[in-house]
Formats: C-alpha cells, sequence, structure tokens
C-alpha cells in the first residue's frame, strides 16, 4: 500500500457514547488508505479506553493522549504535530462522515493547484432524541467564496474541514488566543487566516453529519462567551486584513452573535 495522502483529527473531550460511531464512520470510507489520530484531551470518562479498543483492531488509527485538558484548539495542534501526510481532515468526536467522503475532498483537491487549502461540502443536520434516536433537521449548504469577505460574512462552521496541511502550518496551525486560550472558536480563527493567502474548494454533496445533542458546546450556557470570542476574532482579523471595513454585528434570534454588514472606512486624506 502506498503512502497515505491524509490523516483524520479527531479531538474528544468526554465523548465515549459518541466516540465509536465516529471513527466507524472513517473506518467505513471507500478510500481506505488514511491515518487516524484520535486525541484525547485527558476526558474524565472512558473516552481514552473507546480509543485503544479501534488502536487494537486497526493499525490505521492511533490515540495521542494529552497529560492535561487543554480545550479543542491545543489539542488540534498536539494532532497536527503527529500529521505526516499532505493533508487532514477534522472530524468532531460526536459527528460522522458520509462513506465517500475522504474520496470525494481527496478527488477535489487533485483538481486544485496549492492556493487551495481547504475543502469543504455540505452536511445533515441530526437531533438526538431523548431515546437516542436521531431526527433529520436540515441541511447545511457549504460554498467556495469570491474573496476572504465573503468568507468573513457566511454564518456557519464549514464542513468537512479537509485542510492542506502545509498551508496550516505556515499561518501557524491552530492559535491559543488570549480569551479562551484556544477552547473556542479555533477553527473559524483559522480558516479566516487560511482565506487571506488562499482559496477554499467546495463539493456539493452530502460528506458530514452534525449531530446536535445537549453536551454540545454551542449550547445556552456558553453564549456569553462565544459572543465576545467572536466579537474579539473578527474585528481584529478586519485590521489585520488592512482596515478597510467596520463589521455590524447584530444578535440572531436564537440567540447568537452573526455579522449583519460591512462598512466601508472612510479613507484618510494623503
Amino acid at each position: 500500500m502506498t503512502e497515505p495522502l491524509v490523516t483524520v483529527l479527531i479531538p474528544a473531550y468526554n465523548r465515549a457514547d459518541y466516540l465509536g460511531a465516529t471513527v466507524e464512520s472513517v473506518q467505513r470510507q471507500t478510500e481506505t488508505n488514511w491515518r487516524c489520530i484520535v486525541i484525547d484531551d485527558h476526558s474524565e470518562d472512558n473516552t481514552r479506553e473507546v480509543g485503544l479498543r479501534y488502536v487494537a483492531g486497526d493499525d490505521r488509527i492511533s490515540i495521542l493522549t494529552l497529560p492535561e485538558n487543554r480545550g479543542l484548539g491545543q489539542a488540534l495542534n498536539a494532532g497536527l504535530e503527529e500529521v505526516r501526510t499532505p493533508y487532514f481532515v477534522i472530524l468532531d468526536s460526536d459527528d460522522w462522515f458520509s462513506d465517500h467522503t475522504i474520496s470525494a475532498c481527496l478527488t477535489e483537491m487533485s483538481r486544485h493547484t496549492d492556493d487551495v487549502s481547504l475543502v469543504c461540502g455540505n452536511a445533515a443536520i441530526w437531533e438526538e432524541m431523548e431515546d437516542g434516536s436521531l431526527v433529520r433537521r436540515g441541511t447545511q449548504f457549504g460554498q467556495a467564496f469570491a474573496d476572504q469577505y465573503e468568507f468573513f460574512m457566511y454564518g456557519p462552521n464549514l464542513v468537512p474541514r479537509f485542510l492542506r496541511t502545509s498551508t496550516v502550518r505556515d499561518v501557524g496551525g491552530f492559535e491559543v488566543d488570549p480569551l479562551t486560550q484556544g477552547r473556542m472558536f479555533e477553527d473559524k480563527l483559522l480558516l479566516l487566516k487560511l482565506i487571506h493567502i488562499s482559496r477554499f474548494a467546495y463539493v456539493n454533496d452530502e460528506l458530514y453529519h452534525i449531530r446536535i445533542h445537549k453536551t454540545n458546546m454551542t449550547k445556552p450556557e456558553t453564549r456569553d462567551k462565544f459572543i465576545e470570542i467572536k466579537r474579539y476574532i473578527y474585528t481584529r482579523m478586519l485590521k489585520e486584513w488592512g482596515d478597510e471595513y467596520e463589521v455590524e454585528f447584530f444578535i440572531h434570534p436564537e440567540g447568537w452573535l452573526d455579522v449583519k454588514a460591512l462598512k466601508p472606512k472612510a479613507k484618510r486624506p494623503d
């Protein structure tokens, strides 16, 4: 078998109930030549033990156990240090891939030059009921973007995040921000950095499955912190991009901060 082109990174914290289904969706891939690293962020449940069961039965899978809980951004950076493939893709430990996700992303990436750093697609949204059953609630559509400002205005988080390893390393990986130390919005901050220096590609296909459940990070109890970090990141990135626009925010009916408009700043006289 040739060397794999992609590594799947699965950051996990207290996800023993979901991790098995997540890993098995990787094992079902039509593209079988991959690596998978489960990053156990010092879980307090038996997430590590669940991961080890899959490691024992599949030599494509490994587990990286962190000595203390570091949060998503730092966990992903630890995983990124272990990536030896040209591409890697992030799979949240409570979500799952469609069977052809890796194949579709590799095919799309092969169509582009090195200035494309990310491939994304569409996602099915599933809500977990009290009895554990899943009810489909809709579809999240990805897209390609004409420029960085169009991406800035786009609200949802792109999935899957199939990334070019070298470009991610060029922008410093997942940043440890001063407000949450990389525990929130680490993925959006990375993508805002990437879209400034590269392009994103889009596959109009259902490649990802999002599970909504009671222990999601994006829940009402964490809303204020998400609003704070999003406001900080978005305001900062506009300044880093040349400080040409001022952002107008609004609170979404569900209580989340979103971007309403970008207003050009008056040019200063020479």
